[in-house]
């Protein structure tokens, strides 16, 4: 019996060291490190025009990106696309062509410690949205005229929301699929992760070891927080059956927004990453309306 203890003993110390290495030093850096991906390029195959463009935000960090250019001499407004953790920009070039074939500017970059461009954490919209208003300098700077709305899903909607409250030179914006709080988001995918079983303590600790490392405070990650001073219009898009951020973040996204303009599609059988193959063209349509009422507006 006595050996059997000293077995349980042993091991329980061993888990709990274990456990400890994993939450301090592993589970942080899942967090804040993503993976560099890349995809295809569909501008490489089209005649529409573009630029490699590189903006170096305000610490130095360099984005790689694209510029892809209007049919229209005078482009109708110039959109900033921002793409998903562990995305890329290659992710938005299809699109960004259809909507240069329909009187748009694009202008869609790696984000920090993604793709091509500089960074060794990704913060969730902490210092990304200082990098899309340097964006918008380079934009307003090569376009003074121009008007300047920005697009973003999943990560990429959270930081587009951030960056409206911190840049009101972005006059409107398309929100797709994306989380009301940093600490809530985390949370939520250690859940997913542990087959439904929410350690919420241990998700806090690694969220708060991540702050440490990348130098930023989780809970100034807040959209929700956000949305409260956004005056300019949005469009706020999800899917009812997204397996990754629940939809109820987004009616509590657009129920707290302060603009008098605002509109929310619901997308029925819509997952995380399909809501335009769900929502087909009757979706598709309603995001073009948008911009097209606000481009001429």
């Amino acid at each position: 019996m006595k050996k059997r203890y000293k077995f349980l003993i042993v091991l329980a110390l061993f888990l709990g060291v274990a456990g400890y290495v994993v939450l301090i030093h592993v589970l942080p850096y899942s967090i804040i490190k993503p993976p560099r991906v890349t995809a295809i390029n569909y501008l490489l195959t089209d005649s529409i025009s573009y630029d490699k463009v590189v903006v170096v935000s305000f610490d130095s960090t360099k984005l790689k990106g694209f510029h892809v250019k209007s049919i229209l001499k005078k482009p109708k407004a110039s959109l900033i696309l921002v793409h998903g953790v562990g995305g890329c920009k290659e992710h938005f070039s299809n699109l960004a062509i259809n909507l240069a074939k329909k009187g748009y500017d694009c202008w869609f970059f790696d984000n920090r410690a993604h793709g091509e461009s500089d960074g060794l954490y990704s913060t969730y919209g902490y210092l990304e949205k200082k990098d899309i208003k340097a964006i918008v300098d380079t934009i307003k700077t090569k376009i003074p005229e121009t008007k300047v709305a920005i697009w973003g899903n999943s990560l990429g909607g959270a930081i587009a929301i951030q960056a409206m409250e911190y840049d009101k030179r972005i006059q409107f914006g398309i929100v797709e699929s994306t989380f009301t709080n940093l600490r809530q988001i985390v949370y939520d995918y250690q859940k997913h992760f542990l087959y439904g079983i929410g350690i919420k303590f241990a998700s806090n600790i690694a969220l708060n070891q991540a702050g440490e490392i990348a130098k930023f405070n989780p809970d100034e990650v807040s959209p929700i927080q956000s949305v409260k001073h956004i005056t300019q219009p949005i469009l706020i898009s999800h899917g009812d059956q997204d397996e990754n951020i629940s939809v109820d973040y987004g009616h509590a996204l657009f129920e707290n927004l302060a603009s008098k303009d605002k509109s929310f599609v619901l997308v029925k059988g819509g997952g995380h990453h399909n809501l335009a193959a769900i929502g087909g063209d009757a979706y598709k349509k309603k995001l073009m309306d948008f911009l097209e009422v606000h481009a001429y507006r």
